[in-house]
C-alpha cells in the first residue's frame, strides 16, 4: 500500500480567521476553508459562497461566437442539413445533446454522430468526414473536439462544407481554418473562464442563441463539467450550481430515468452523485458499447425509449465495473513481478480495451507509480494502450521522448493513449525506466496529501457539516474537505463488502465516537491494532430508514506521534480506578497524593506508613498513589507537568451524592419561563415545581442557583421574583454553570473513560522533555 504523507493545506492563525470570518460574516471553520483556498477579497468570497446566473459570462466574449452564429442563421435559413460530430465520453454526449436540443428550438433537424471508440477513435476522422461529404451535408458542428482536425476541416472547406468548431482541448500550432472557431483560450482573446468543459462550451453556444431559455440546458452541462475533471471556478461553478439547482425541474426525461436508476432523487444530486453515479453510467456506454445511445437518453421524449436505454445502461456499467475488476486483479500478479519498475507496463490479450484506462488509473492509485496498460488487437497485429501517472510525473514528456516507437500517441501530463507495435513496445519497456530518475521522481517516496481542517470528535455534528457544505459544489480545484481526527482508536472494526477488505468501524476518542468506512483499508487497521491513530477523511451525513447519522469516509489512517508517547507511559501509569483499596495494599507506595483538603486530613488520620501530601508538594522519583479526583481537569495537567513520579497508579476516588450531568438548557429555559408567568414562588416550593415539570430536583435546585448568580430572577420578601437583566447575560458567567462544566470534563475524562483513552489524553496534555 502507498505510503501517504499528510499536511495541513495551510494554518491561518487564530487571529485572521476571526477577522476573515466578522469581515465576511461566516463562521471560523468556513472562514479557515476559505482563507485555506486563497480567498481574501470581500466581493470574490460571496460570489463564491452564492453562486448564480448572474455570474455567468458574456457568451460573444467566446473567440468567433459571432461568425458561429452568423454561418449556423445562414444555413438555417437555406434549410442545409447539419450534422453535430461529437465524442464518445460524458461530456463529449452531453455537450452533443445540449447542440441537439438547442438547434431543434431554433427548428432545424440536425444528425448526431458520436463516434465509436474502437472503431473510429477520438476526434475527426477523415473517412467519416468523407461520408459526410458524400452525404451533402452544408453544415458540421463539432463539440467536445475538432480544434485538431486541420487536414479534415480542410477537406470539408474544400468540399463547400461549412464548419464551426466548439472545443475545449489543448491547441494546436495552427487551428483548423474552420468558419468558427469557439474555443475559450485563443490567444489574444482568452475568455474570463479558460477551464470550460466541452460541455461548458456548448452550453454558452446555447447561451448566444437562446438567451435565458438555455438554462433548461444547465443540467447536462453540470454533469459535463464534472465528468471532464475540470477546475470548478468561476462560471464552472455557477454551471454546476446552476445545473444541480435546474435538474428537479425533470426536463430532460432521461436524466431523469436515469437518476431513478441511480437512486437519486433529482432534488438532492450533489457533484459528488454526478462524479461517482450519473458520469460513470454515461462514460460505461462508451467504453464499451456505441456512446450514441448515451446521447439518445439525454434528448429523447419517448418515456419507454428512456426507460430501455437505461436498463441498458446499468447492464453496460456493471459489465464494465466487473471487467475492471477482473482486469485488475489480473495485473497483480504483473505489478509484483515489476516492482523494481519505476514505470508499470502491463499488458494482456483479454482485457477490454474501453477499460484500460481505468485499470491504469487504480494501478496509480494503488502503486503511485506511471502505469500503461495494453491490450493486444489481434485483427490490427498491435498493442493499444492507455497510461496514467500520480501528480509529479509528467507522463506525456516521458512517453513524447520516444514518439517514434509508437504508432500513435497523444495526451497530457497525466494521461496518454497510443498504439505500438511489439518490437517497439519491448524496447520501450526499457528505455522508459530511466524516466522518472530524468524527472526527479522517486516512485517509492510518500504521496503527499493535504488536509483542511484538525478537529475532534466532539466538534463534529450536523451544523458543522452544513457549514463544509456551503462550499460545495465539490470538484477538481475544490475538493471537499478532509478531517485530521488526532489521536483517537478505531474500534469495533468490522470487515464488509463482497471481498471483506474494506473497514467499518467506530473512531473514538477518550469521551465521543462516530461511525466510519474505509474502502480497502480493514487488513491495515487490523494490523494497526489498537495503537493510537490520526485518522483522515471526510465528513457526511449517512441516511439510513429515515434517520440521519454522521458518518466519516476514511481514506487513510497513521500511528500517531502520540502512540510512542503513550508505549511509555504504560510503564509508568496504572488503572487502579477499579481497585478496593487496602490499608496493607496503600502502604506499598512511597507516597499518596490528594487533591482535596477533605480527603487529605481523612487518610492523615488513618496512620497510613505511606507519606500522605497535596498534589502540589514534590513527588519526584517516587511510587505514588493518586487517591482522589481533581475538580476541573486543569489541576490534573498541572500537576503532570509539574510532578515526575516513578510510577502513578491512578485511584480517583470521590463520593458523589449524584452524577455531574450535562445541564439541560431546554429544562433550564422552561423553569425559567415558569418562574417568570407564577407569583408567589417560594424556595421550598421547589420540589412541587420539578414535580409538575417532570425536572429532577437536584437540577431544579442548581438551575435555580445559576439565575440567582446571572441575576435572572432575584428574592423579594420571600418569593421568588422575575430581576431586570440590564445586560445580555451568558450562562458561562454563572461560576456555578462552569464548575457544573469542569466536573462534568473531570467525569468524562478521568473516570468514564477506559485506560487508553485516558493515556491518550495523559500524552496530550503532558509536556514532553
Amino acid at each position: 500500500m502507498v505510503s501517504i504523507k499528510w499536511t495541513k493545506r495551510a494554518s491561518p492563525s487564530a487571529t485572521e480567521i476571526s477577522t476573515f470570518a466578522q469581515d465576511n460574516k461566516v463562521s471560523n471553520v468556513l472562514a479557515e476553508l476559505l482563507l485555506e483556498r486563497g480567498f481574501t477579497n470581500q466581493n470574490d468570497v460571496a460570489d463564491f459562497l452564492h453562486p448564480d446566473v448572474a455570474g455567468l459570462q458574456d457568451p460573444f466574449a467566446l473567440h468567433d461566437m459571432d461568425k458561429a452564429l452568423e454561418t449556423l442563421d445562414d444555413v438555417i435559413q437555406h434549410e442545409g442539413k447539419i450534422v453535430i460530430y461529437g465524442d464518445y465520453d460524458a461530456d463529449g454526449v452531453t455537450s452533443a445533446s445540449i447542440m441537439r436540443l438547442t438547434l431543434k428550438k431554433l427548428g432545424a433537424d440536425p444528425k448526431v454522430f458520436i463516434p465509436n471508440r474502437f472503431k473510429d477513435g477520438y476526434g475527426p476522422n477523415m473517412d467519416e468526414y468523407k461520408k459526410l461529404v458524400a452525404d451533402k451535408i452544408d453544415l458540421l458542428i463539432t463539440v467536445d473536439n475538432g480544434v485538431s482536425g486541420k487536414e479534415q476541416v480542410k477537406y470539408l472547406k474544400d468540399n463547400d462544407v461549412k464548419v464551426i468548431i466548439t472545443d475545449h482541448h489543448d491547441l494546436p500550432d495552427e487551428l483548423p481554418e474552420a468558419d468558427a472557431v469557439v474555443h475559450p483560450r485563443i490567444p489574444g482573446a482568452e475568455y474570463p473562464c479558460p477551464y470550460l468543459s466541452g460541455a461548458g462550451v456548448a452550453f454558452k453556444f446555447a447561451d448566444a442563441l437562446l438567451g435565458d431559455d438555455a438554462l433548461q440546458f444547465a443540467d447536462l452541462a453540470a454533469i459535463g463539467t464534472v465528468a471532464d475533471s475540470v477546475a470548478l471556478k468561476g462560471e464552472n461553478r455557477v454551471i454546476v450550481s446552476e445545473g444541480l439547482k435546474r435538474m428537479h425541474e425533470n426536463n430532460h426525461i432521461g436524466l431523469t430515468a436515469l437518476a431513478k436508476k441511480c437512486k437519486l432523487e433529482l432534488n438532492k444530486v450533489s457533484s459528488i452523485d454526478i462524479g461517482f453515479k450519473l458520469a460513470p453510467r454515461l462514460n460505461a456506454i462508451g467504453r464499451l458499447d456505441d456512446a450514441t445511445s448515451a446521447m439518445e437518453l439525454l434528448t429523447t421524449s419517448d418515456q419507454t425509449l428512456a426507460d430501455d436505454i437505461v436498463s441498458e445502461t446499468e447492464e453496460i456499467n456493471n459489465k464494465r465495473r466487473s471487467l475492471v475488476a477482473e482486469a485488475f486483479d489480473q495485473a497483480q500478479e504483473q505489478i509484483e513481478q515489476q516492482k523494481d519498475n519505476g514505470v508499470l507496463v502491463l499488458t494482456s490479450n483479454d482485457w477490454h480495451q474501453g477499460i484500460l484506462g481505468i485499470v491504469a488509473s487504480r494501478v496509480v492509485d494503488q502503486e503511485h507509480k506511471p502505469a500503461m496498460v495494453l491490450q493486444y488487437d489481434k485483427d490490427q497485429g498491435i498493442y493499444k494502450g492507455s497510461g496514467r501517472s500520480p501528480e509529479g510525473f509528467n507522463l506525456f514528456e516521458a512517453l513524447n521522448a520516444h514518439h517514434e516507437l509508437f504508432a500513435a500517441f497523444g495526451g497530457h501530463a497525466q494521461a496518454c493513449g497510443f498504439s505500438i507495435e511489439e518490437p517497439q513496445l519491448n524496447q520501450l519497456i526499457t528505455e522508459v525506466q530511466a524516466e522518472p530518475a530524468k524527472q526527479a521522481f522517486d516512485p517509492h517516496s510518500p504521496v503527499e496529501k493535504k488536509f483542511d481542517l484538525s478537529l475532534d470528535i466532539k466538534q463534529l455534528n450536523f451544523e458543522l457539516i452544513d457549514e463544509i457544505g456551503k462550499l460545495a459544489p465539490f470538484g477538481v480545484g475544490n475538493e471537499q474537505p478532509v478531517i485530521q481526527f488526532k489521536n483517537v482508536h478505531l474500534n469495533q472494526k468490522q470487515s464488509v463488502g463482497k471481498d471483506n477488505s474494506h473497514l467499518k468501524a467506530m473512531i473514538a476518542d477518550a469521551t465521543n465516537q462516530v461511525s466510519s468506512i474505509g474502502f480497502g483499508l480493514y487488513q491495515k487497521a487490523i494490523d494497526c491494532s489498537d495503537e493510537l491513530l490520526n485518522v483522515y477523511g471526510q465528513a457526511d451525513v449517512n441516511v439510513w430508514a429515515g434517520r440521519k447519522n454522521l458518518q466519516v469516509m476514511i481514506f487513510d489512517f497513521e500511528v500517531a506521534p502520540a502512540g510512542k508517547v503513550i508505549d511509555s507511559l504504560e510503564k509508568i501509569y496504572f488503572d487502579y480506578r477499579q481497585k478496593n483499596l487496602s490499608k496493607q495494599l496503600m502502604n506499598k507506595f512511597d507516597k499518596i497524593v490528594c487533591f482535596n483538603p477533605a480527603y487529605y486530613e481523612m487518610l492523615k488520620r488513618h496512620d497510613l506508613s505511606a507519606e500522605v501530601i497535596m498534589a502540589d508538594e514534590n513527588c519526584d522519583g517516587k511510587n505514588i498513589l493518586i487517591y482522589d479526583r481533581p475538580h476541573k481537569l486543569e489541576l490534573f495537567e498541572q500537576f503532570l507537568n509539574q510532578q515526575n513520579p516513578a510510577h502513578v497508579a491512578i485511584y480517583f476516588h470521590t463520593t458523589l451524592t449524584s452524577r455531574y450531568l450535562t445541564p439541560d438548557l431546554k429544562h433550564m429555559k422552561t423553569l425559567l419561563k415558569y418562574l417568570y408567568s407564577h407569583e408567589n414562588i417560594r424556595p421550598e416550593d421547589m420540589t412541587k415545581v420539578a414535580q409538575y415539570l417532570q425536572i429532577d430536583k437536584n437540577n431544579i435546585d442548581f438551575y435555580l442557583k445559576v439565575f440567582f448568580e446571572l441575576n435572572f430572577v432575584k428574592m423579594v420578601n420571600g418569593f421568588v421574583k422575575r430581576a431586570e437583566v440590564s445586560k445580555q447575560r451568558e450562562l458561562i458567567e454563572s461560576p456555578t454553570y462552569m464548575k457544573r462544566l469542569q466536573r462534568n470534563d473531570v467525569e468524562k475524562i478521568l473516570i468514564e473513560s477506559d485506560f487508553d483513552n485516558l493515556l491518550s489524553w495523559i500524552s496530550e496534555h503532558k509536556r514532553q522533555v
